[in-house]
């Protein structure tokens, strides 16, 4: 697993709308990097993202415009993301609301991708573009380069009684680049329903435990993540010393424990 390095501030601003109703949290105006476009009848529809895709909470952007330059700003947009396996079989990921309409001629919406891609097993992603009275369009890009980021685990829960096995994709991330002392996070978890669907887990309880094992100690003064909105939860960790982290979050519902996913984290 790949540790977490930190990540740039416009993404950090992305993560916290992710979860978060506030328009001051809407997207920074910074540059967007460019992943894919596509020509889709009249219209081109380019994919963006803060710094590139990869594991964990990460926002897309979609930028739709008509054959001559203009912007279309009053479309309803939708991203759905999927991961092909070597095996043949395929799931999409987590994605936290539509992408709607917010500034710089971009729709923002965020998506938890669970698992890199490589060259054996590669994500694509389809936008639908519906404009008022008119066909939904389809945009599809092939090949997007997903790198590991290790913010992201997905865990199982095997009920003793049913023997039901229920699968769980979360995602820890840093809002600022970690340092010394208590840093803001945002902890993502949805249960995979099938293959295509995952629902927003809001009513989970989380507690969380930094530990360096190169030292041997853990670092108190921890604020478990508590529930916001569609599956998110804010919170900080606290990291007494600069080194190699693992933060493993407890994961419970309703008084039954899920799971106990480790995040590695490295500055």
């Amino acid at each position: 697993m790949k540790p977490v390095t930190g990540m740039s501030f416009s993404l950090a601003v992305s993560l916290c709308a992710a979860c978060s109703n506030d328009s001051k949290n809407s997207p920074s105006a910074k540059a967007k990097v460019s992943v894919a476009s596509a020509e889709v009848g009249d219209m081109t529809v380019e994919l963006l993202t803060d710094d590139k895709l990869q594991t964990g909470l990460t926002p897309i952007y979609v930028k739709v415009a008509t054959a001559d330059g203009k912007a279309i700003t009053d479309a309803s947009v939708t991203f759905v993301p999927m991961m092909t396996m070597s095996s043949g079989m395929q799931h999409s990921a987590p994605v936290i609301g539509n992408p709607s309409y917010e500034t710089d001629g971009l729709y923002h919406g965020n998506v938890v991708f669970q698992m890199a891609s490589s060259d054996i097993d590669t994500w694509s992603a389809t936008v639908g573009i519906n404009e008022t009275d008119a066909d939904t369009n389809e945009a599809t890009f092939a090949n997007l380069n997903v790198s590991d980021s290790g913010q992201a685990q997905v865990f199982t829960y095997t009920d003793s009684v049913t023997s039901v096995a229920t699968k769980y994709v979360s995602s820890l991330n840093f809002t600022n680049s970690p340092q010394v002392g208590l840093n803001p996070i945002i902890f993502t978890l949805h249960q995979m329903q099938d293959a295509t669907t995952f629902s927003p887990i809001e009513d989970a309880a989380l507690v969380v435990d930094p530990q360096m094992p190169s030292m041997g100690h853990g670092s108190p003064g921890s604020v478990n993540p508590t529930a916001t909105s569609l599956g998110c939860y804010e919170g900080k960790v606290s990291l007494s010393m600069a080194g190699t982290w693992e933060t493993t979050v407890s994961v419970s519902q309703a008084g039954v424990s899920l799971g106990t996913p480790k995040f590695t984290t490295t500055f």
